[in-house]
């Protein structure tokens, strides 16, 4: 890796501090102990929460022991120093387990630390009480910076469905900033390899009282953001609510996760992944399934107070409810979406006694504007109705996808939505889409599996009709779900956007 420094201007390397490391053996250890070596551990989390740590220190689990309570470390790093909590020794990870309690591992007021190498549970009987793995609670601190969880395995942590910021939240890992005397947020969240299962409202969450600006004016307080927000490489299962949600985010980046099963102990909609309230939120190359179909629940949402949001180069297959909901409530709007490169397979519609909820559903209460949905693959075989909106909405632009339905038919209930160049097969067409393509896509293997991998069935064979039938799009992301690169002109319909396949 080369290192280019600007002319003229000397070289500066970060400075790091060397801070102590302190061992902790809840087996076998000693809290009149130094805590300085590991035949010096401290034995309690007591202990442990009685210390003011300071930049570099280093607070070290030893592996293949369970610590009861609550784990409620006090002072702050940095980012050049960061306080880090992590293992020693050999075997499976050290366990924290708070044993019902608010949260196993509470953050509280602090700044610049990182959470590895730990599994953490906090189990108890289902009663709706807030309860988190992780919890990162900023309560008016002013803006906190460098935060980073990892290779933590989280599970077991029953709660409530009690999104909303104004209450107490359950969850995996929740961030949040909270108070109404001094401006709050975060500033530099990583959250990345971690597993979580078995818990309730959302399994990774950043949620704001610092909300209110003109995109969601039922809001508190002012908006302030949270930037430098990174979640990555996760894997979450038996989700009880959303999967994972980024409120207040200014160019939040979430990709590669896998979310199998939200929704599943819940009172209200939720989704796998969502941004909210944020601007320029980027939702790509995630795998999603599982969804429940009671209260419906989403794979994907253009949620309220969001600006620009982009959903591209995502697999959300199987889902017992729908795949796409456009949703600005009342007290909200939002502005500008993009949807790309997304690939759905068996995601179903729904119907609530006469209420239809279509695999792509455009309602709420107040309409988007600037939606542009194009190069998408809508595989729905036993869906009834594939794209649906309310008549009084603002229009979404329909462009260069391919709708595959159900062979009796499946319906496309839209007045407002302008489409173009888009394929359909076994889907009733409208009389006013423009340049449609009724055919059979031709794919090479569609609905062939799960996995990352089966998105390959969804390459076109040659002779399809959907091959350099597209129109070009402006700003088009440069390449297709498959890292293929988008022609200037005739691209495909649909996803995928390389040759044909014999």
């Amino acid at each position: 890796m080369s290192t280019f420094v600007l002319a003229g201007a000397p070289a500066q390397a970060a400075t790091r501090t060397t801070g102590t490391k302190y061992y902790v053996n809840c087996s076998s250890g000693n809290d009149s102990a130094s805590g300085l070596s590991s035949s010096a551990a401290w034995r309690t989390l007591a202990k442990v929460n009685s210390v003011v740590f300071k930049p570099g220190d280093s607070i070290l689990f030893r592996r293949g022991t369970t610590c009861q309570g609550v784990l409620q470390p006090q002072g702050s790093g940095t980012a050049d120093s960061p306080i880090v909590i992590g293992s020693y020794g050999t075997g499976a990870r050290p366990v924290i387990d708070g044993g019902g309690a608010r949260a196993a591992v509470f953050l509280h007021n602090v700044q610049g630390w990182e959470i590895r190498d730990l599994e953490i549970t906090n189990p108890a009987t289902r009663d709706n009480n807030a309860r988190a793995g992780i919890y990162v609670l900023l309560d008016d601190f002013g803006i906190g910076k460098h935060y980073k969880i990892s290779d933590v395995k989280i599970h077991d942590v029953p709660g409530c469905d009690c999104l909303q910021p104004e209450l107490e939240n359950s969850g995996g890992i929740v961030f949040k900033a909270a108070g109404s005397q001094v401006a709050t947020g975060f500033d530099g969240v990583e959250i990345t390899r971690n597993v979580i299962s078995g818990v309730d409202n959302v399994g990774i969450g950043i949620v704001s009282q610092w909300s209110k600006r003109d995109l969601y004016p039922a809001g508190t307080n002012t908006f302030v953001p949270n930037k430098n927000v990174h979640i990555y490489l996760n894997k979450l299962t038996d989700q009880g609510g959303d999967g994972i949600l980024v409120q207040n985010g200014v160019d939040p980046l979430t990709e590669w996760n896998i979310v199998d099963g939200f929704g599943l102990r819940a009172s209200a909609s939720h989704a796998a992944i969502v941004a909210f309230n944020s601007d320029r939120p980027v939702i790509q190359y995630n795998e999603i399934t599982g969804g429940s179909a009671t209260p419906p629940s989403f794979s994907l949402s253009v949620d309220a107070g969001n600006r620009d949001i982009v959903y591209q180069y995502n697999f959300s297959h199987d889902n017992d409810g729908p795949f796409m909901l456009f949703c600005a409530f009342t007290g909200s709007y939002s502005d500008g979406a993009t949807i790309r490169y997304n690939i759905s397979q068996n995601d179903k519609d729904l119907l609530l006694g006469t209420f239809e909820i279509p695999v792509v559903a455009n309602g709420c209460d107040n309409g988007i504007p600037n939606v542009k949905f194009y190069n998408n693959v809508i595989y729905s075989p036993t869906a009834k109705a594939i794209v649906g909106s309310r008549g009084d909405h603002t229009p979404i632009e329909f462009t260069n996808n391919i709708f595959y339905g159900a062979p009796e038919g499946s319906a496309i209930h839209d007045a407002v939505g302008v489409y173009d160049h888009n394929l359909y097969y076994n889907v009733v067409v409208p009389s006013n889409h423009a340049n449609p393509v009724i055919a059979d896509p031709n794919f090479v293997n569609p609905g062939s599996g799960t996995g990352l991998g089966s998105i390959l069935g969804y390459r076109l064979r040659c002779g399809s009709p959907a091959v350099a039938a597209g129109v070009a799009i402006t700003d088009n992301g440069g390449h297709d779900i498959f890292g293929v690169q988008v022609p200037a002109s005739g691209p495909n319909i649909g996803a995928y956007q390389g040759p044909c396949v014999s």
